[in-house]
């Protein structure tokens, strides 16, 4: 199975329609930009760019999209030196889909895997829709702290009406992009799939190889 289909799996509640059905949405709020300023003599970090219209903070950067029933790509809010966008297939109807990107557990979010994870994303769908049968190829997660020809470990967790759901763990190897190394394939999974109702979950992202699971 891709990276990808994991992750999607973990921020749509990819689940029987009877827990489908209890997913519950968790956006955030608006929040203020805040531009940090690098030290005098110091080159900014060179990593993917900011995302229009992307809200960011000391945390985190969040963004919130709206899927098109003509299918599309979204990006992924830069934070951290990550970022990178998502090919999608057409959903109908058209649904808002929240994310939030963070390089730190600021939001006591639970410790998936071993060590400390390197990127999380949290991701809420505003309600249920259908997605078409086809997506285009390309996008994925970049970073320069993504190394190509090495391993990550994806872990992942839903909470749907006071039950929780741990998905993964599986590995992937990063391939080599213009900001670093890449982690793609993340809308496939959402072809021909269904969901039912809101849903929401957080995907944590870990160096190195922590499971025998290949994605």
């Amino acid at each position: 199975m891709p990276f990808g289909r994991l992750l999607l799996r973990i921020a749509f509640c990819a689940l029987p329609a009877s827990a489908l059905a209890a997913c519950s949405t968790h956006a955030a709020a608006p929040l203020p930009s805040t531009v940090f300023a690098p030290p005098a003599g110091v080159l900014p970090d060179t990593g993917p760019p900011a995302c229009k219209g992307q809200t960011t903070k000391k945390d985190y950067a969040s963004l919130t999209v709206t899927l098109s029933t003509k299918g599309g790509s979204f990006c992924i809010p830069a934070y951290g030196g990550f970022g990178g966008s998502v090919k999608y297939p057409g959903a109908n109807p058209s649904v808002k889909l929240n994310l939030i990107s963070s390089t730190k557990d600021y939001n006591h979010l639970p410790q998936l895997g071993r060590g400390t994870a390197i990127f999380y994303l949290q991701l809420a769908l505003s309600g249920g829709t259908s997605f078409a049968p086809k997506v285009q190829a390309g996008g994925g997660l970049t970073a320069k702290k993504i190394v190509p020809g090495e391993p990550y470990t994806a872990y992942g967790q839903a909470t749907i009406s006071g039950f929780t759901f741990s998905f993964g763990p599986c590995y992937s190897v990063a391939k080599k992009g213009k900001y670093g190394g890449v982690i793609g394939g993340i809308g496939t999974l959402l072809k021909g799939q269904t969901i039912f109702a809101a849903a929401s979950g957080v995907i944590e992202l870990y160096s190195g190889k922590q499971t025998s699971t290949k994605c």
